[in-house]
């Protein structure tokens, strides 16, 4: 089984700022625009230095943005279509693993309109999932690459769990089954164990 849900499900959606530990989490009165829907979505909301995100949001859909984060520490030009503004970035190759805030100012704004965090991890980390969503008795396909046009390695069973990346690519994890075929299986069956 890879039915494979709508990107909305797998691109992660975030209203809140990233904060230094001990830091008071009130959002300042400019964060009050996330809260109404002006959030910046990170595909993939979980990365290791060195590897491109693509950022939207909503916040300057005729106008370009402009995003800003430590883990790339300049601003990147989001691209207005008339429904959302679109982008990429590139996270430094020496970012420390962390959370970093990411905020966007539409062109003309001194402050920023949109608010997403961003996790960093470090290249190596590995997490546990348990297969999740499919039917007792059956089964979700361990594939050779991220996608459907990959052919299957590998099979993990109902509630089975394995070991994999926090990072995913268009939504598919990489995993390593028991048997140590490594593979990809798509993320939304997959839950941290």
């Amino acid at each position: 089984m890879d039915l494979v849900k709508p990107a909305v499900l797998a691109t992660a959606t975030v209203l809140c700022l990233a904060l230094p530990a001990g830091a008071s989490t009130a959002l300042p009165a400019t964060a009050s625009a996330a809260s109404s829907g002006l959030a910046v979505n990170a595909a993939p909301s979980t990365v290791h230095a060195g590897q491109t995100v693509r950022l939207r949001t909503k916040a300057c859909p005729n106008r370009p943005g402009y995003a800003y984060s430590p883990a790339w520490g300049r601003s990147v030009t989001l691209l207005p279509n008339g429904v959302r503004a679109t982008g990429r970035a590139t996270v430094w190759s020496g970012t420390k693993p962390g959370t970093y805030s990411v905020s966007v100012a539409c062109q003309g704004q001194t402050y920023p309109t949109a608010f997403g965090y961003l996790t960093v991890v470090a290249a190596g980390t590995s997490v546990k999932y348990r297969v999740q969503h499919v039917r007792k008795g059956s089964h979700l396909n361990v594939r050779s690459g991220p996608g459907l046009g990959h052919r299957v390695v590998g099979k993990l069973k109902w509630r089975a769990t394995v070991q994999g990346s926090p990072v995913r690519e268009r939504g598919w994890v990489k995993v390593t089954t028991k048997r140590g075929t490594t593979g990809w299986s798509y993320g939304y069956y997959l839950r941290r164990a």
